[in-house]
């Protein structure tokens, strides 16, 4: 008995954690892009990198990664436009009204 419980409960908190890492952190945000916003497939230090395209300004933008300063101290955020809505990079945060 006291074996089938403790299985029991290993098994509730394996299933409540596979849960939580489930759940985003953070809701995703609407914007718009405000200005033609370049868009990197990824970044580092020095700023964006793998160049892949430019959003058009007036365009909606799902931002779901922030807070990304570059040694130059612009911030990125991650997400996509609604122009390609299925590639996920990152633009300059002052290129969007996020």
């Amino acid at each position: 008995m006291k074996r089938t419980l403790a299985t029991a409960a290993a098994m509730l908190v394996a299933a409540a954690a596979g849960t939580a890492l489930a759940t985003p952190a953070h809701a995703d945000v609407l914007c718009m892009t405000v200005e033609n916003a370049p868009f990197y497939a990824s970044i580092d230090g020095y700023g964006g990198t793998s160049y892949l395209f430019t959003l058009s300004p007036g365009r909606g933008f799902r931002a779901d990664g922030w807070g990304y300063n570059d040694v130059y101290g612009r911030n990125w955020i991650r997400g996509h436009g609604a122009e390609h809505p299925d590639r996920t990079g990152w633009v300059l945060h002052n290129h969007t009204n996020c």
